[in-house]
């Protein structure tokens, strides 16, 4: 009778770990503060990988070429969702200049106390400069802002809810077989592709203009690309990230040699992997062990 007892307490405490385990973290919405309209939420998609992974490149020191490719490439897929989503509100006029990003603010702050519950600390160059926004100068832009017609057609049909995910056209979706590989010669072939996306521009408009109207499109097809596949696609955008916004000579896009480049979100995603796959192992050990005492 007292073996059988032990067995039902075996059970009661198994099912208690199914049922209290940790959740997953894939697809979490984290609104900036909790009384806010929805307006003013920021929805990212946070992730395990993206935690351990700005901790791993961001955590003890702020480098620019280091830090900022992997720090802007994961919050471009945690936004991918919401930087593709396509409202049922007009569009702006499409002679109009870009609208300002009404995004990075309030992402900015939901990110940093998500970082802060987690007790994982970005380093600030100064009181004055927080790491995001002005260190490293990261935008999260929405295609509604943006007049990128040669990269996404934003005029498709809208479900019940009035909503729709702007339709990427056949040279953003060339990404996909172009930035699967994060070396120098796979880092040059997915930078080679992304160049040929172009902004909207008027014959009148500077070269200055032109360049950051491309840019702006650009990032935004490398956010759709990342909201495909965050982890097959973040070290080769990290890389094509450093090439383009924190190369050491900003009037050139060059991928930098394997030996600087390879070591970006690639050490940050299999910092997580190794992370994440000895948890399971030292539970299986626990329960054999309370299995073993139990008879």
């Amino acid at each position: 009778m007292q073996s059988f007892t032990s067995f039902l307490a075996c059970l009661v405490f198994f099912a208690s770990i199914s049922r209290t385990g940790p959740q997953p973290l894939d697809a979490n919405t984290v609104p900036a503060y909790p009384t806010q309209t929805q307006t003013q939420i920021c929805r990212l998609d946070l992730s395990n990988e993206l935690f351990g992974g700005l901790n791993h490149a961001c955590g003890t020191t702020l480098d620019r070429s280091r830090c900022c490719p992997v720090l802007a490439a994961w919050l471009f897929a945690a936004h991918s969702r919401t930087a593709l989503e396509v409202s049922a509100g007009p569009p702006p006029p499409s002679g109009d200049l870009p609208m300002m990003p009404d995004d990075s603010q309030k992402c900015v702050d939901s990110l940093q106390d998500s970082l802060r519950n987690r007790s994982i600390r970005i380093p600030q160059p100064n009181a004055t400069c927080d790491a995001i926004l002005c260190f490293c100068g990261i935008r999260l832009h929405q295609i509604t802002s943006l007049s990128c017609p040669n990269a996404f057609n934003v005029t498709a049909f809208r479900n019940v809810s009035g909503t729709h995910n702007a339709t990427p056209t056949a040279v953003v979706r060339n990404l996909e077989k172009n930035c699967r590989n994060a070396s120098y010669a796979g880092c040059t072939k997915c930078l080679d592709a992304l160049q040929k996306i172009k902004g909207y521009k008027k014959e009148s408009e500077s070269e200055r203009a032109k360049k950051m109207f491309n840019r702006d499109c650009q990032l935004m097809a490398l956010t759709w690309l990342l909201g495909r596949n965050k982890t097959a696609y973040i070290p080769t955008v990290s890389a094509v990230l450093r090439a383009v916004m924190y190369s050491a000579h900003p009037h050139e896009s060059k991928c930098s040699p394997d030996q600087e480049n390879m070591p970006l979100a690639v050490d940050s995603l299999q910092f997580e992997t190794s992370q994440g796959s000895s948890s399971p192992l030292r539970l299986f050990w626990i329960m054999l062990v309370i299995i073993l005492n139990c008879f």
